[in-house]
């Protein structure tokens, strides 16, 4: 079949997918929901005339992420299975025997959703497909396109996919399944959701409650799955979207010729409006006596081995720094709980700019992302070069945020556009002696051959930290790497120690999560997590920083010196 996944009057694609007999087939495919208690039965017919369906998924629940059902070329098998225990799963194919995060091209959209409801029916919700159709040399057939990848959400890639509509204050439930062949950083603007459970296509598991996850982003592995719910504070449009800055790029789209004139966002991104249940919804909560800040984003040309690098600058006084003066990281912005701020951004580039405040619960128009973010028909509109937006808000928690670009974000949160942002308690400041920043960006675009891209707090080799004894540290990860994943270790010698879990994407974990853990954490672009440590003596321990999925692997080590 061919499908058109930026919309009918756009390019098609091929693909194997999955059909109901007489019925058109589908990406992804037929949905199969049954209550729990339920024997599935299906027959399954195989049409290819050279390969043997080999199929995951099909199984009562839990079972084994190694089972499978196959049919072989031309048959017709029949497959009965109690449908077992509740939750969000999926079912899956391959023809050419790969795993699922070896899929490609066509095979790509061989799945569908799976899921088992539990007894009384739970409360209606919503169900979202992550799909990458993954183009390799050799994969490619002649007269196809040469598309590198594309990427969709139940089928379709933004600004194609669905619009979702809700109010503010209704609590909304999501199953989100990943099928497909790549992790996806998975994060929601402007409100905490909810994680009821996480899974894959053979088991899931669910969190009681007071133990369930509160984050804006989620790493979704490849075959991974997800129950979440939330509810919108704030009327206005929001966008849910996967935080590799590639995914969300016109690299994914199809039709490279098409840019979209506000925003240049393209690929796994849902948009969703949330209507105010009163009028007084409609009201700003701006509050007088805001904090002013002047926040200028600035070039520094040839300081990165591609190009310039990009970064912000907070304005001291009315004095304006030099043009080039950036620094990478940009600086660490410290606002107060409960205290507003206006930070007026002005835009020194060459190029339209916007900045997303990530993590922090605010308003719709401020939240950065340019022809999307606001009450229609007032939205918020890119920053132009020579030109300045006021972000207005009150941050409502205390936590580890980040600001960053949200306009070109591949291109520009490379560069540097990106920095922490902390909230404290009114009156208090981190203490430098305990309080530790580890941040994790890029320095460029295209890496040098055998040279690290990466940067752990601005630099391919960071300085040493000097620790007191005995003393409880905090650790503020942050990973805003576009586009890998990193995992963050704390050794000494070869052993990897034990740290306490304090926060995660900002908000402080309940005591019952509160606990001690071995000191390993994988992250994915947007995500902060906290962590305390305390050294029992002197000594040097390793903050080992790792991209394991990078084209070249490599590890940065931070040291610790303890005394």
């Amino acid at each position: 079949m061919r499908w058109f996944p930026e919309g009918d009057s756009g390019p098609g694609l091929p693909a194997l997918a999955f059909a109901e007999r007489g019925q058109p087939a589908t990406i992804p495919g037929p949905l199969i929901r049954v209550p729990q208690g339920t024997v599935i039965r299906l027959t399954i017919t195989n049409p290819l005339a050279d390969s043997t369906l080999v199929l995951y998924g099909l199984h009562t629940r839990p079972g084994a992420t190694t089972d499978t059902v196959q049919v072989r070329a031309g048959q017709v098998r029949e497959v009965n299975f109690p449908a077992g225990e509740p939750g969000t799963y999926f079912y899956w194919g391959s023809t050419t025997s790969n795993g699922i995060a070896e899929r490609e091209w066509h095979d790509d959209q061989l799945s569908g959703a799976l899921v088992i409801d539990s007894t009384p029916a739970p409360a209606p919700d919503r169900i979202f497909v992550l799909g990458i159709w993954t183009h390799l040399a050799d994969s490619v057939r002649a007269g196809e396109p040469d598309l590198g990848e594309v990427m969709v959400i139940n089928g379709l890639a933004w600004p194609h996919t669905e619009r979702l509509q809700q109010t503010v204050g209704d609590s909304v439930r999501w199953r989100v399944v990943n099928p497909s062949a790549s992790t996806h950083p998975m994060h929601l603007h402007g409100v905490y959701f909810e994680v009821d459970s996480r899974g894959d296509w053979a088991r899931d598991t669910a969190y009681l409650r007071g133990r369930r996850p509160l984050l804006v982003t989620e790493l979704m592995r490849a075959g991974g799955t997800m129950s979440m719910r939330w509810a919108a504070q704030e009327p206005g449009n929001w966008v849910f979207h996967c935080h590799f800055a590639f995914h969300v790029s016109p690299g994914v789209s199809m039709d490279r010729t098409r840019t979209d004139s506000h925003h240049r966002m393209k690929g796994l991104v849902l948009g969703i409006n949330a209507a105010p249940r009163t009028p007084e919804d409609t009201v700003s909560s701006e509050a007088g006596g805001a904090r002013r800040i002047r926040l200028l984003v600035q070039s520094a040309p040839g300081r990165l081995h591609d190009g310039p690098a990009l970064g912000y600058v907070i304005q001291q006084g009315d004095r304006q720094p030099a043009p080039d003066s950036v620094t990478l990281p940009s600086p660490t912005l410290v606002l107060e709980r409960g205290k507003p701020v206006a930070i007026t951004v002005v835009n020194h580039l060459a190029e339209p700019t916007a900045v997303h405040w990530h993590g922090m619960e605010l308003e719709s128009y401020p939240d950065g992302v340019p022809g999307v973010s606001g009450i229609p028909p007032r939205l918020l509109p890119a920053i132009q070069p020579g030109d300045s937006f006021t972000a207005r808000f009150t941050p409502k928690r205390a936590g580890t945020f980040i600001y960053h670009s949200h306009n070109n974000e591949l291109e520009q949160l490379s560069r540097g556009l990106y920095a922490p942002l902390l909230v404290v308690e009114p009156g208090t400041r981190p203490d430098p002696a305990t309080d530790h920043l580890v941040l994790v960006g890029l320095g460029g675009v295209f890496a040098e051959p055998d040279t690290l891209q990466a940067l752990v707090n601005g630099s391919r080799t960071p300085a040493l930290l000097l620790l007191a004894a005995g003393k409880a540290h905090r650790f503020r990860l942050i990973s805003i790497e576009t586009d890998h994943r990193i995992e963050f270790s704390l050794r000494r010698d070869s052993a990897l120690v034990q740290w306490r879990a304090l926060a995660v994407d900002g908000a402080e974990l309940p005591p019952e999560r509160a606990t001690l853990r071995e000191a390993r954490l994988m992250t994915g672009p947007g995500m902060t997590a906290d962590f305390e440590f305390r050294p029992p003596g002197p000594g040097t321990w390793y903050l080992d920083i790792h991209a394991p999925g990078a084209e070249r692997p490599w590890t940065v080590s931070l040291p610790l010196r303890v005394q």
